[in-house]
């Protein structure tokens, strides 16, 4: 069952948000990134604040990152085993850790663009970076254990070249590539976020 606890906060806006696919069409990363926008713009969800609606797009995208990891876990490129959100009270710069295809320990980010040419940049990934040391869910002389999952187009140059080797980025192509139009992850999704509201309160929920 999926781990990512955001989902109690707004139910019935993630089941709207990831729906019920419509036969092969408009199931993309792009439409996933105009739905948020749609439901956080005037028109949308009522938030107490600004912070908490930038919050829930970033949310929204950590609620899909597992989704993700969690169908493409034996992908040799991307590919994430053990996916396991970290708990708020955690969260000093990593969204979640895994185990990565070389059987090592590693760390994950997930960052939220609506635009694709706002790159993640090095300061956004430091902290991960750091925090996965400092928390020992990382060894540092290791390769590709501080992924990035975003729906920018990539990580500035400097993230690349500080981190060079420890970094895995899924792009916003990269996951298009995946998901767009793939009946059957979105229809996995759709039922994961419904078993957990399921589990969690008891109703069903349905669209």
């Amino acid at each position: 069952m999926i781990k990512c606890s955001h989902i109690s906060a707004f139910p019935d806006d993630y089941l709207k948000l990831f729906g019920i696919p419509k036969d092969g069409q408009q199931d993309t990363i792009r439409e996933f990134i105009n739905a948020i926008e749609r439901m956080t713009g005037p028109k949308g969800i009522s938030f107490r604040s600004e912070e908490d609606r930038c919050k829930f797009k970033g949310d929204a995208l950590e609620i899909l990152s597992e989704l993700f990891f969690t169908r493409f876990n034996s992908n040799p490129a991307m590919g994430l085993t053990e996916y396991t959100p970290v708990k708020l009270d955690e969260d000093f710069g990593v969204d979640a850790r895994g185990i990565n295809a070389n059987g090592q320990k590693a760390v994950v980010q997930v960052k939220y663009r609506c635009n694709p040419v706002e790159v993640v940049t090095y300061a956004d990934i430091a902290r991960t970076f750091t925090s996965g040391i400092k928390e020992k869910w990382i060894d540092p002389s290791e390769e590709r254990n501080v992924f990035v999952f975003t729906t920018a187009s990539d990580v500035s140059r400097q993230c690349k070249q500080v981190l060079d080797s420890s970094l895995v980025v899924i792009s916003r192509a990269i996951i298009s590539r995946a998901i767009d139009n793939n009946r059957n992850f979105w229809t996995l999704c759709f039922a994961d976020v419904q078993d957990y509201i399921r589990h969690h309160t008891g109703d069903s929920y349905a669209i």
